[in-house]
């Protein structure tokens, strides 16, 4: 997942009911990997 992508990490703010800059901060924080993403953000 390309964190500097809008309509990536619109596409899961969305997936994930939370906004952009929390999808961006976590990018930020676990890498580009969107499984990690994702699970982090379902914590």
């Amino acid at each position: 997942m390309a964190g500097g992508q809008d309509h990536e990490v619109q596409y899961e703010a969305e997936k994930e009911r939370v906004s952009k800059s929390k999808v961006r901060e976590t990018v930020k924080k676990v890498g580009n990997s969107r499984k990690k993403v994702e699970a982090n953000l379902e914590k």
